[in-house]
C-alpha cells in the first residue's frame, strides 16, 4: 500500500473512532426525552461524516487498486507468453481437479 493510501486508511479510521465516541455520547443523551429529536440530529450528522470519511478512502484507493490489477494481469500474460506449455499444463490440472470434485455430488 501507498503511503497515501495508508494516510488516507488512517484519517478514515480516526473519523470513525471519533464518530464512535460521538454515537456513544449521544445514546447517553437520548435517554432524556427532551433532548431526543437533538440527537436525532446529530446522530445523523455523525454518521454522515463517517459516510464520506469511508467514500473518500474508497475513492483514494480505487486508483491504486487498479493499477495493481492492471500489473499482475501484465505479469500473468508474460508468464503464460514465456511458457505457454506449462501454462496449458496448470489450466488442464485445474480442470481436472475441479471435474473430479464437482463429479463426485
Amino acid at each position: 500500500m501507498s503511503e497515501g493510501a495508508g494516510s488516507i486508511e488512517s484519517t478514515a479510521a480516526a473519523a470513525a473512532h471519533r464518530t464512535i465516541d460521538e454515537v456513544r455520547r449521544l445514546l447517553d443523551e437520548a435517554r432524556h426525552p427532551e433532548h431526543f429529536a437533538e440527537v436525532q440530529e446529530r446522530l445523523r450528522a455523525a454518521l454522515g461524516a463517517v459516510e464520506a470519511a469511508a467514500q473518500e478512502a474508497v475513492g483514494a484507493a480505487m486508483p491504486e487498486a487498479s493499477h495493481a490489477v492492471a500489473d499482475e494481469m501484465a505479469e500473468a500474460e508474460r508468464r503464460i507468453r514465456d511458457n505457454p506449455l506449462g501454462a496449458v499444463l496448470v489450466a488442464a490440472g485445474v480442470g481436472l481437479v475441479a471435474g473430479l470434485l464437482l463429479g463426485r455430488r
